[in-house]
């Protein structure tokens, strides 16, 4: 946000005096305004608060009552976009077909489309959340207990000692806790105030530019001996940051503290929180500081007060399951602790790369390459009908995570994102490894599109996009020639209110004909679709030399018939009926059996087998009427056909040698050994020959003597390998028809990328 040293301060009229005012403040101070800052109102009045309450207690994702309710939005600002948020689906689509001059009874306040609140999610639940642009920080207490000795979690962290009493929550949403008497529980919170003074200190930051990452708040029911409660509200996530605008707010600042000197101020903190007219009292200066900027500009201890006394809060209203349904307070609440603090994604660098794309996608929209709808539509903030509206495609995981990879590998935008990807993670673009770990990076941005309460998915899928994914050199090669490596098909106008399940049924469906009719760009389209749905089904994954068994006859399971990288398996299904018919089945099971919504990413889908008929065509395999399932050494044997021959010549090789060494009792003879090295060998001196044809930059020999020498010896090699003898017979080769005949390697396009015997080409 551009702010001008001369502006209009928040909350005046075309009669404010103050309209022209110079403001006090540095550039720096000028580009650090809270999000929500300069367009913040008053908190709510006792009536706004109580209109709070009653809308949240009609929402279905609340099932909190209207005290707790009060308690949570008694901070809060901007209750407007509150209000948006707790508006029920059914009132959102009645009003927004409410006739012009038929409007509601308060015109000023905004509609979301949305009608549905925001979701933090963990890989067993998650908790409906009301996202308030600002809180007041004297509203919120710390975690009565410290979150690293839970008695859920006690082992982590303190091998089994327990060492603070056990947080409980049988209703969803509420925590509890059981006290002897309230000086315990201002004893828990100093202790804990205590511990984060002395740990963290962010003060400084917070002075400058404010709470950035909202803090995670929820309601906490306190149970006292003499049969008294009282509910609080508390940052289960935060709490650090929480503390440290405190030390602004009682003027401590940076200073650093003791063990002997925290503890006084934590209980002034502690003591401020449990004061009976707190909030009214932060209430006081923070309109008090508005104020003042109003009448004569803003200043640096406006700004600083400010920042300190308020912070963006995701409130915690509800706790459900991953199919809806409400589940205790602590189920969610110890995941998602667990989830912050012990489970660590193991494929690591998770954050830094999730980071990097989301500052690209920021860069993309400051330089006018894509709209802050479409980007917010990639960061997986747009759900239903407005991710829709927003990108042309069906609100599903299979469409949201191809249009980052199209957004990502297309020419405009793409080089822009692709740049500064580079750039926010020390990357040089010019490197041969650089479009593996530009995928990598783009896959684990896409991991928020899914859930999976299995954990080899999250890896999996990272692991083979790594390794390539379903982007075949065919995309490479053309986004190489500055055209977009792929495109999506768009929604038509007339369908982009359909069922979100309807239009992506129909969009599969579509897609499934076109690459049959080899439409151009189809082809490709299903490629990618198809081939991450392999991918996310685990029926797909990295080339690893540990998968392959060339000896055994019939499927081996978590074995391969021969390797592969993922995007030569693509681009050979692709080529063949058989093969587009499997992509396009598991894009088709995808759909069919994964709701579009964040809450139902983690139900499985199948990726059906396919058979072939009597008169060879392929078909899905069934039996008694139910779907087989297609493992990875299915995929790679029905991707053999499209394989390049020579590719599949160099794999028979490889495989009669294997068979035959394992015959003989696993002694490997060394003929056999030398015909597969001399294999191999020939098939890279192809694959060679063909990128020097193929390359932009064409190497020319120096003269033409140079090269006739080399075809002089390339023509007594070919005569000597027909000299020597054929130990195999035939009847062993599962495929007699590419057994080379005469000396000639077999007819067929050049193998991509995907042969992981292949030395590295030039410009690969």
């Amino acid at each position: 946000m551009t702010i001008p040293l001369t502006f209009v301060a928040p909350g005046g009229d075309e009669d404010d005096h103050a309209q022209g005012a110079v403001g006090k403040l540095t550039t720096e101070q000028l580009a650090s305004f809270a999000p929500g800052l300069l367009d913040m109102e008053p908190v709510p009045t006792p009536t706004e608060l109580k209109e709070l309450a009653t809308a949240a207690q009609d929402h279905p994702s609340v099932v909190l009552s209207a005290e707790i309710l009060r308690a949570l939005f008694a901070g809060t600002t901007h209750p407007d976009e509150l209000l948006d948020q707790l508006d029920h689906p059914e009132a959102v689509a009645q009003q927004l077909n409410t006739r012009p001059g038929r409007s509601r009874q308060k015109p000023k306040r905004k509609v979301s489309r949305l009608g549905r609140l925001a979701r933090l999610s963990t890989n067993t639940g998650y908790a409906a959340v009301v996202r308030s642009p600002l809180h007041q920080v004297a509203g919120i207490m710390t975690l009565p207990v410290n979150p690293r000795f839970l008695a859920a979690i006690q082992h982590a962290f303190t091998k089994g000692r327990t060492t603070d009493p056990t947080i409980e929550g049988s209703i969803p949403g509420l925590l509890e806790i059981h006290l002897p008497a309230k000086q315990d529980l201002v004893d828990l919170i100093t202790t804990t105030v205590t511990h984060h003074l002395l740990d963290y200190d962010w003060s400084d930051s917070i002075a400058r530019t404010g709470v950035q990452e909202p803090l995670t708040c929820m309601a906490l029911r306190v149970q006292y001996a003499a049969g008294t409660s009282e509910v609080f509200v508390v940052a289960i996530d935060g709490q650090s940051r929480l503390t440290s605008a405190w030390r602004n707010v009682l003027g401590i600042g940076d200073k650093k503290l003791t063990a002997a000197t925290a503890p006084s101020y934590a209980e002034k903190i502690v003591g401020r929180m449990f004061a009976h007219d707190a909030v009214a009292a932060s209430r006081k200066a923070v309109n008090g500081a508005l104020n003042t900027a109003r009448a004569s500009s803003w200043t640096a201890n406006e700004l600083e007060a400010l920042h300190s006394r308020l912070a963006p809060v995701n409130l915690v209203v509800g706790t459900y399951t991953r199919l809806g349904e409400p589940c205790e307070a602590t189920t969610w609440f110890t995941e998602h602790l667990t989830q912050i603090h012990l489970r660590p994604r193991h494929w690591s660098g998770g954050s830094d790369q999730e980071k990097a794309v989301a500052d690209a996608l920021l860069a993309a929209v400051h330089a006018g390459k894509i709209t802050p709808t479409l980007a917010s539509a990639l960061s997986g903030r747009l759900h239903g009908l407005d991710f829709t509206h927003a990108t042309g495609l069906p609100h599903h995981p299979a469409f949201a995570r191809a249009l980052l990879f199209e957004t990502v590998l297309s020419a405009d935008a793409g080089a822009l994102i692709r740049s500064a990807i580079a750039e926010g993670l020390s990357l040089d673009p010019s490197s041969k490894d650089f479009p593996a770990k530009l995928l990598k990076t783009t896959a684990i941005f896409s991991t928020r599109y899914l859930r999976s309460d299995a954990k080899t998915v999250f890896p999996n899928m990272v692991h083979t996009w790594d390794n390539g994914g379903s982007i075949t050199r065919t995309m490479w090669n053309r986004l190489a020639k500055g055209a977009d490596a792929f495109a999506l098909t768009r929604l038509r106008d007339d369908q982009l209110d359909d069922d979100p399940y309807k239009s992506a049924f129909d969009l599969v469906e579509q897609l499934r004909r076109r690459a049959e009719d080899d439409v151009p760009g189809a082809r490709d389209e299903l490629a990618v679709l198809g081939g991450d749905a392999l991918t996310v089904a685990e029926a797909l994954s990295r080339d690893r030399g540990s998968k392959e068994d060339l000896v055994s006859e019939e499927p081996v399971n978590g074995k391969t018939p021969y390797r592969s990288r993922p995007p030569g398996i693509v681009a050979a299904l692709i080529e063949t009926p058989a093969g587009r018919l499997l992509l396009g089945a598991a894009l088709s099971s995808w759909v069919d059996q994964v709701p579009g919504h964040p809450a139902d990413y983690a139900r499985p889908f199948t990726v059906p087998k396919i058979t072939t008929t009597p008169d060879g065509t392929p078909a899905i395999a069934t039996t008694h009427g139910n779907l087989r399932r297609a493992t990875e050494w299915h995929v790679f044997e029905l991707a053999w056909p499209g394989l390049p021959a020579s590719r599949r010549a160099v794999i028979v090789g490889r495989r009669d040698a294997a068979r035959q060494a394992a015959d003989e009792g696993g002694k490997s003879q060394p003929k056999a050994a030398s015909i597969t090295a001399l294999q191999t060998a020939v098939g890279r001196l192809e694959q060679t020959i063909t990128s020097i044809l193929t390359s932009p930059s064409q190497p020319k020999f120096a003269d033409g003597a140079q090269q006739e020498a080399l075809q002089k010896l390339l023509f007594k090699a070919s005569l000597d390998i027909g000299k020597i003898p054929v130990v195999v017979p035939a009847s062993r080769n599962p495929y007699p028809d590419l057994v080379p005949e005469d000396g000639e390697a077999p007819d067929g396009p050049t193998p991509g990328g995907s042969d992981p015997y292949a030395l590295p080409e030039d410009g690969s």
